[in-house]
Formats: structure tokens, sequence, C-alpha cells
């Protein structure tokens, strides 16, 4: 930790006299952290101009021309950096350019069909979409280029990843895989799902030494190295003995700080072994890091990646006819990006959400945003070969909510494509009495009571809406027998949390005991976790606001990252309250309202009061297919009332799922553009047994 010292004039009253004096101010600084990323950001510009200088674009206004441009401009202000790469006339090993400025012509090009992957899977949950991903990364099919796997909520990032490690590991040439998170929890979770396959002289947890012993799980300490009760790495010897190491990004740059990178390490063997062997020019020593594997890498800047990049990054001289490093992210663009106090996008979007936007990402004939709502994935016929390899992987099947929960976010965000596949509970939560219109387990209570901004320029809140939601949550304790803590009650404003947090806790509640095991907080805490019931309280009620709301990056309007946070936390239950006026000026809250409103999700006579004014906007809207196949599924049942989908944890054994399936492929038939006969005609995957991803 490092200080930075400010002196700061300020006028200092001495009865009727103003007198200036100089205040001394400290403020402390991560230092090293900065000192890090800036050291990666560094060595990389510096590798890009060299590489930038010694390759012709394709042509005048071609993309390379203008990566070629952005590389030169990136550093064209920093001397040691055009220093460093002067007189250089070697052919230079891309791979970093590859990671960062992917185009078509570094993948491969696919010219048939590939068969169902086959694998002795270490996890045997693993889903086809996953599968087809980790056989993919494993053979390097597509290229050295990046692999995305983008997963939405409850999709198996993570688990994909783990099995993915273990398949390297255990089926190809990769000894030494490094895997990192943005968080400390999120890398503790990698950690402690692959303890369950390897041992503590297989699997390291790399931890900075600042932090405390008391903040690492208790089964995670025999993975890590304490020297003085401090974490470290351990001796050299060791360290190069683990085929995994599994580390935030933040600590990635203790590598990079202790010369342990492909770059140094390989360096340091070539040289050692040409000067024992100086007439054997042709050996070529492997490169140590074998795979880096990123995981939640839509939620990491793209400097805070660097430093880990670099490590894996292989020498410029290393050959580029050898086996390169394999280099994964997983995450999802369309949930909140990292937190920064930057709003320039150049600056707070994350290298995962950059890369998709590539023309070889998100143009591909298998993308999602080119897929059609399905029941399944995206199938690649005969006619379309041949075509790029893709080089990601787009998860579909959702593990974690309600077929209605899911419903908009898959059509707002993820094209349609959302599969859900989380078994139905028997609880009393289930019961119809709790619900609206066609009892599906979502609810929009309408609140027009004005909201409030605290005093002193604090933050706003809303007393009213507080009340609905802290009511709410009781009602379900005690009329349901759900527990508190699988309660969640959040909003985007901190005062209001504040408020919340207050209100539960006070004796209104609870008996007078209060509900303190209610889970509260800001809309951002709960990213990447689950409840069984979510409460979401968007607390702004007047319009004049919303601009500056949008200004500031506060509130759910006009925020489809939050929104898309906020309604895709619940399992099993999900309540909105909000007011209508406000949030119909928003389209994406313009096409959840209409959901509720078509299907009489609505508390109360504000379901014709409140929103009959805007009838015909609600009713214009999009009806998104598992909204469909909700209603078709319970028509076809011959009910009015209790619909709530259907899944099974195998995809064959559950007549119920069968029934769900069957009509969700029934309300796609009228997405479908495609001529039948075409796809009878052309490709035909079982007669091949061969399946597209």
């Amino acid at each position: 930790m490092v200080y930075l010292k400010v002196e700061a004039l300020v006028p200092l009253y001495v009865g009727p006299h103003q007198l200036p004096t100089v205040a001394n101010v400290t403020f402390p600084l991560k230092h090293a952290r900065l000192q890090v990323q800036q050291k990666a950001l560094l060595i990389i510009s510096s590798e890009l101009v060299a590489l930038a200088s010694h390759t012709k674009p394709n042509g005048p206004g071609s993309d390379d021309e203008e990566e070629l441009d952005d590389f030169n401009k990136m550093v064209k202000n920093t001397k040691r950096t055009r220093a460093a790469t002067g007189g250089v006339n070697m052919k230079k090993n891309d791979w970093i350019r590859r990671m960062l400025f992917p185009t078509e012509e570094d993948g491969s090009l696919q010219t048939r069909l590939r068969k169902v992957p086959h694998r002795n899977l270490f996890d045997h949950a693993i889903n086809y979409e996953q599968a087809h991903a980790v056989n993919s990364i494993c053979t390097n099919d597509y290229g050295t280029l990046p692999y995305l796997i983008s997963g939405p909520p409850g999709t198996g990032k993570t688990k994909t990843l783990v099995e993915t490690a273990m398949q390297l590991f255990h089926t190809s040439n990769v000894a030494h895989t490094l895997i990192c998170a943005p968080s400390e929890a999120a890398a503790d979770t990698l950690a402690l799902r692959l303890k369950q396959y390897l041992g503590i002289d297989q699997l390291f947890r790399l931890i900075r030494p600042g932090r405390a012993d008391n903040e690492v799980p208790r089964e995670l300490t025999q993975y890590c190295y304490l020297e003085d009760d401090m974490f470290t790495l351990p001796p050299i010897k060791a360290m190069m003995k683990y085929n995994v190491v599994v580390t935030s990004c933040q600590d990635a740059g203790i590598l990079l700080d202790a010369r342990l990178t492909n770059n140094d390490l390989w360096t340091l063997e070539k040289n050692m072994f040409t000067t024992f062997h100086p007439q054997d020019n042709a050996s070529t020593p492997t490169l140590h890091w074998g795979a880096l594997l990123i995981d939640e890498a839509a939620q990491a800047t793209e400097i805070d990646i660097l430093p880990a990049i670099r490590v894996a990054c292989p020498p410029s001289t290393y050959p580029s006819s050898e086996p390169q490093p394999l280099f994964v992210m997983a995450g999802d663009e369309n949930q909140l990006g990292p937190r920064t106090a930057s709003r320039d996008p150049l600056f707070s979007k994350s290298l995962f959400a950059r890369l998709s936007e590539r023309p070889l990402y998100k143009n591909h004939p298998l993308s999602r945003s080119h897929s059609k709502p399905s029941a399944g994935p995206p199938v690649l016929r005969k006619n379309m070969l041949p075509i790029t390899c893709p080089p990601f992987t787009n998860l579909i099947r959702n593990y974690r909510s309600h077929p209605a929960i899911l419903s908009v976010p898959s059509s707002l965000f993820y094209h349609d494509t959302l599969i859900p596949e989380a078994p139905t509970p028997n609880t009393p939560l289930q019961s119809p009495s709790l619900w609206c219109g066609r009892k599906w387990p979502v609810l929009f209570i309408p609140n027009t009571k004005s909201d409030e901004i605290e005093r002193d320029g604090g933050g706003w809140y809303n007393l009213a809406e507080a009340r609905i939601a802290c009511d709410m949550a009781q009602s379900l304790v005690e009329k349901s027998s759900i527990k508190q803590a699988d309660i969640c009650i959040m909003s985007p404003f901190a005062a209001q949390v504040k408020l919340l947090r207050s209100l539960i806790r006070s004796s209104r509640f609870g008996s007078g005991a209060g509900l303190w095991n209610v889970n509260i907080g800001p809309l951002e805490a709960f990213q990447g976790l689950e409840k069984r019931v979510v409460i979401l309280c968007t607390t702004r009620t007047r319009r004049f606001f919303l601009d500056e709301d949008a200004r500031r990056g506060l509130g759910i309007v006009h925020a489809p990252s939050k929104m898309n946070v906020a309604l895709t936390r619940a399992r099993e239950a999900l309540l909105v309250i909000g007011n209508p006026a406000i949030l119909i000026h928003d389209g994406n809250w313009r096409v959840w309202l209409g959901f509720c409103w078509r299907n009489g999700l609505v508390r109360g006579l504000a379901h014709e009061r409140g929103l009959h004014d805007w009838k015909a906007l609600l009713d214009e809207q999009k009806v998104g297919v598992l909204e469909r196949a909700l209603i078709a599924k319970e028509e076809s049942r011959g009910l009015k009332t209790k619909a709530l989908g259907g899944a099974a944890k195998t995809l064959d054994m559950d007549r119920e799922y069968e029934v769900w399936m069957e009509k969700l492929r029934e309300a796609m038939d009228d997405d479908e553009d495609e001529d039948e006969e075409d796809d009878e005609d052309e490709g035909n995957v079982d007669e091949d047994n061969e399946a597209a991803s």
C-alpha cells in the first residue's frame, strides 16, 4: 500500500479575520495492483506495436489496417515501448494479437459436420452444449483465438470450465493450467469444485499475502501455501509441479512479478539448453502454461485480465508451428459488467463483451443473434459447409428458474433461446392462492406513492414501497412456510436498502422479533447469486428524475443489464413493485409489463386502472416463445389455473418434461422461416449420427 499526499489551501477563520493555511491530506492507493496492471499493459502494447510493424494489412480501409492503426495510436507517445520494438526484423509469434484482436483468418475452417462428443466425463451432469464446448477446447478445432462460453444465468458456466480443466489435464498435452476469476469468492468457488478431483500435489490456490486466512474457506487451506502466517508462493520446485493453479485476476500479477510466465520460463529453458548444447538448434522446449481459463470474464475490465494474459503469452520467438496456449473465457455480456467509476465504455467494457461484438463471434451463422428459438442447439446443415469453426459455445439450458420467470429475459436478452431445465418443486410456494391470473409465480405490484430523497443530499427511498415489500416477505414466511433466508429484497438505491433493513428488523414484523434473516441489499450485490423468492423494489415513481438517473447510472429504468440481473435471480417466485407510469417509458420494462398484463399477473384493481391507459402499448408487445409454450401446455391439459411448466433431471425419462418440450416446439412453429423439406434434405444429422454445435 502506498500513499498519495495532497496539499491544499483552506481558509482558517480567527475572529473577524480569515487566514489561509495549508492542509495535508493523505489518500491510500493500491499501488501494487496498479503497478502490475501497468507493467502488463506496457509489455503487451510493446508486442502489439512490434507485430504491427511486421504485418501488412489486407488492403486500404480493411479491418486489419484499422487495428494496426489502433496499435500504433495506443503507444505512439510511449518512448520506452517504441524503443523496445525497434530494429527487429524476425517473424514474431502473434498469439497476443490473436487473443485481443481476433479475425476470421485466425480461425479454422470446418468442412464436415461434427459428431456428438463422446468423453469419459468427470461430471456426468454435463449437457449437450457443455460437452461440445469441452470437446472443442480440448481438440482445439477452432484455431488460435479466444474461445468464448456465453452462459446466461443458471446455465452452468463454472461447471463447464471445471470439466474443461479436468479434461485438459487428463486427455490432452496441457500439463499446467491457470484458472482465474475477477473476485476472490469466484476463485474460491472454482478451487472448491476442482478439489473434488485433484489432490494437494496437483491443485494450488494462489492467494496474495494481504488476504486474511479467516476469509478463505477452511477446506482450501491445505491447497494454499503459508509462510510466517501469510499466504505466498511456494518454492519454485513445488510451484512448477502443480497441474492446476487457481487465483484471482488481481493475484495473477504475483506470477508476473515472480517471473513465472511462459515468456520467462521458456526463454530461460531455451537459453540454458542452447548454452549446454550449442550444436542443437532444432529442439524447442514446451511452454509451461498450456491453457488460461477465466470465469465470470464479463465482470472484469480488460486491464484486470491483462496480467493473466501476460502470464500465458508465449515469447515472440516461440515458433507459431508449435502448440499455442489455449485462452478460454466464460461469462455473460448481457449482465452487469465491471464495476468502475468511469462510464466510458473504452474503460468499463470487459474483454469478453468487446470480443463478443467482433464479427467473428457476433456474425457467425451459429451465434445466438442468428439462432432461431429452438428446443435444442442451433443446427449446422451440410449446405452451410464449409464454415468457420465456431470459437464459442452458447449455453441455453437454464437449471435455475421457473419458465415464467425466464420468459421475458429469454426474449429480451437471449433471442428466445433459453430452455428451462429446473425441476418443478412441490412446496406451498406453488399454491394457486398466492398468485393472480394464470397462477404463474410472477407478480407485479403497482405502487404510485411518491419517492423521497434523504436530507443533506442523501439517496432516494420510497416508504410505501418498503412497507409493501416487507409485508410480502412476512406473508410468504407465515402462509407458505418459506424460510427467511430463502427470500431476498433488492433495490437499485442504497437509501431504499437502508430503509428496508431498518423496517423489516423492527418489531412490526416477525411477531415483534423482526425478520433478520431476509437478505436485503443493492441489486449489484446479487449478481451470481440466486434465491427461491426475489422481491424487487424499483423505488423510482417520478418521471422527472429519470434522465438524471440514467446519466448517473442510478435506478433500474433504462438499465437493461441491471434489469436482466434482477429478473434472473429468482428460482421459484418473482415479485416486482413499481410504478407502471414510470416503467412503461423503458422499452424493456414495457415488454415485461405486457407479459404481466396479458396473463393477469398484476395485483389489485390497479390491473384495470393503472395500466388501462397503456393497454394498446402492452398488447402490441411480442409474445415470447416460453410464454407461448406455457399457455399451450396449460390449454392442452385443460387447465386454466396452475401451469408451472415441467422439467426433468434427464432428457428422456420424465413424461411431464416430454409434454413441455412438445409444446415448446409447437409454440416455435410460427418462428420458422425455412422450408421443412430443405431441412430434411440438407444434412440430416440423425442419418449420419452427426450433430452441429
